[in-house]
């Protein structure tokens, strides 16, 4: 999902202050027999998609005063004079609620492709690594018999030069149950 241009996020923020008016007429055009404020969804929709979240409240806040428009223009008294603008607090809190849902999803879509893109990586980089591992498998490795170090190209390397260059291992030192008896051994000699 790759981020949109500023022209495209014009042509888009067009798209949506067009979707938006249509709605609008629609809503105006039907009458109150249709229920339309579903319709404003459209635009915050679009908003929400492509312009993140501030844009999501003020466009659901400019869907809502459209919409309580709408209902003022239409004329229709209804039994409160209040029930014009909690129509237009719900087409708001409405739109607000779709804006963020849809907001988080295209989050989400953009974490997944990133996490995706990161796999990828991290997958070349490990056959890249086989890769080497093998060919240092299948080649014939010279040790020197006198001091152990390795032949690479025309460098001799200590093994642990080898094991870190090579096969990119970390190593850490420690010591093995044979060296301690030993050393058990020489210490035991020396103290008699």
């Amino acid at each position: 999902m790759k981020m949109a241009t500023a022209k495209q996020k014009a042509w888009i923020g067009l798209l949506i202050l067009g979707s938006l008016l249509l709605m609008a007429g629609l809503d105006y055009v039907t009458g109150q027999e249709i229920v339309f404020s579903a319709a404003y969804l459209v635009p915050v929709a679009l908003t929400a998609w492509w312009f993140g979240r501030r844009w999501t409240v003020a466009m659901a806040a400019v869907s809502g005063a459209a919409a309580l428009a709408v209902d003022l223009l239409d004329g229709l008294e209804y039994a409160h004079p209040g029930i014009e603008y909690w129509n237009a607090g719900t087409c708001f809190a409405i739109s607000c609620v779709t804006g963020y849902v849809l907001g988080r999803l295209r989050q989400s879509l953009r974490e997944r492709e990133l996490m995706n893109e990161r796999l990828c990586d991290a997958l070349d980089k490990l056959r890249e690594s086989t890769a080497e591992i093998r060919e240092l498998q299948s080649g014939l490795q010279t040790v020197c018999a006198w001091t152990k170090r390795i032949k690479v190209g025309e460098e001799w390397m200590s093994p642990e030069e080898f094991l870190k260059t090579q096969l990119h291992l970390q190593l850490t030192h420690g010591i093995s149950p044979e060296a301690v008896a030993e050393i058990r051994k020489q210490t035991k000699t020396q103290a008699a």
